[in-house]
Parts: C-alpha cells; structure tokens; sequence
C-alpha cells in the first residue's frame, strides 16, 4: 500500500512565518516593565505633601475678588467693580448668606502685575503674590473692615481665573484644561487627558513651569516610582505644562511604520497569489 504523503504548499508555510513574524514585532513595541506606574508601591510608607500643600497666587494670575455683606451690601459695593457687560440674575450663597444678586455687569478682574500686587479699589495696591486663597481673602476682609461699620459681616472670596494646566505628548486625549478648585495633581491632570497610551514613557515625564520673570524650568517625572507622591513637583501650579514623550517603541514605529505596513501587504498579496495558483495548477 503506498502511503499518502500530505504536503503543505509553500504559500501556507510562508502565511505562517508571516503571522509569527508579526506577532513578535507587535510583542516587542511595548515592555511591560515600563508600563505600571508605582512600581515599588510596596516599599513605599506614606506621602507626605498632601496636607501641607497649598496654591499659592503668583504674577501674571487674573483673580475675581467678590466682597460681601448681608448686613451693610450698599458699602461694599465700591470694592465690587463691575465691567458693563450685563450677565443673569443668580442665587449666591457666601458664608451662609443667601443673597440676590441683579448685576449691571461682571465682577472686574485684577491681574497681578509682574510685582505681585494688584490694584484693589480704595484701598490701593495691595501684595498677593505668594499668598495662599484663604491668606488672601483674610488680608482683603482686614483691609476693608475699617470702612464698614462695626456690626456688618464681611465675607471675602478670591478666585484664580486663568488656573489651567496643560498635557500634551502621548496621551489619549491631549488638551488645555481648566483648574476649578485649589489644587491638582500630575495624576489627576493625566486622567483628565485619558491617561497615558502604552507608547508613553512613565519613566521620563516632563513638567514645564513658567517662572515669575518669564523664564522656564523643566522637570522629569518618574511616574513608575511611589515617591512621585511626595515630589514637589506632585502637585501642579498655574499654566503647568505636562508634556510625555513617547518611548522607543512608538519612536521606531514612527520610523518604520509605513515600511512595515507595506511589507505586510506585499506578504499577504504573496500569500494570495499562492493559493490562486496552487488552486489553478491542481
């Protein structure tokens, strides 16, 4: 009896290296080392800066400084300047107090100027650079009180306007982002932007910080080590720029992805010409 020898066209076998061949480039972009964050988390003890952080205001901030007074409003109204742009009647509710207020135009906006200080009606030029938003609304209320009577309340608010914080690079969702409360972390601001791709470098993140005269400094970030949480530099400050560089997998796919993608046509137009003549010829 002869024996039925079943052999595997060529096409097959070169489908199959090609599949393999593949497979492994698509494996090695990535190394899973460098992938998790927070890599020694089970050395790591405790954070220290969480508690003791607090934003400070800085040259170049545009606050909204809301003055107000249930017991003596028609006094307070001189430090509450408004643009002449009307604006909706709203509920405001500051220190407990409900009040209505019916605006002839937006609360006037102070930029801090380059020396720290803005110029607040009547009482003159006041320094706010450096303090912190409750430093600042105490040092308005103490500078104000002397014009209002004794008896009337006095409720400071001081808001930072332009808190932004940028991240760019290799995340999935680049973008400016406006800052609604008094402080964010590098790890808050990255979820906003949808988190890192897989091709971003957790090792090697960099935060661009403007500084008051202009000029800028550049932080790496190690995101794979615990202690990012007790760095000074957790925490994000006014117009912060994160920016994640890719790493060397998507730097090589960038290089040679369109040779790749064409190799990868060219072996599956080879695999198909195979089978049609393999077809034709049996």
């Amino acid at each position: 009896m002869n024996k039925i020898v079943v052999t595997t066209p060529w096409f097959y076998k070169l489908a199959e290296y090609t599949f393999f061949v593949f497979a492994f480039l698509l494996v090695s972009c990535a190394n899973y080392k460098n992938i998790p964050y927070f890599q020694n988390s089970t050395e790591f003890e405790n954070s220290q800066g969480v508690q003791s952080y607090d934003m400070t205001i800085k040259p170049k901030d545009l606050l909204s400084i809301f003055v107000y007074s249930g017991t003596n409003p028609e006094a307070v109204s001189v430090f509450n300047l408004r643009d002449p742009r009307p604006i909706n009647i709203n509920d405001t509710y500051a220190g407990g107090i409900r009040m209505q207020e019916s605006r002839i135009g937006q609360i006037h906006h102070y930029l801090v100027d380059n020396d720290g200080t803005i110029d607040f009606p009547v009482v003159g030029r006041v320094k706010v650079d450096g303090l912190t938003i409750e430093q600042t609304n105490k040092k308005i209320t103490d500078l104000v009180r002397p014009y209002l009577n004794e008896s009337a309340d006095c409720v400071v608010n001081t808001y930072i306007e332009n808190y932004v914080v940028t991240v760019m690079g290799e995340v999935n969702k680049p973008n400016t982002f406006e800052v609604t409360r008094n402080r964010m972390t590098v790890l808050e601001a990255l979820s906003m932007a949808g988190d890192m791709t897989i091709y971003g470098k957790r090792e090697n993140v960099k935060l661009l910080r403007e500084m008051p005269n202009g000029e800028f400094e550049i932080h790496e970030l190690d995101l794979r080590d615990a202690n990012i949480l007790n760095s000074p530099y957790y925490y994000l400050q006014q117009r912060d720029i994160l920016y994640v560089e890719p790493n060397e997998a998507m730097a090589q796919n960038s290089k040679i992805g369109r040779t790749r993608q064409l190799w990868v046509r060219g072996a599956s137009i080879t695999v198909a010409l195979g089978s049609l003549l393999y077809r034709v010829l049996n």
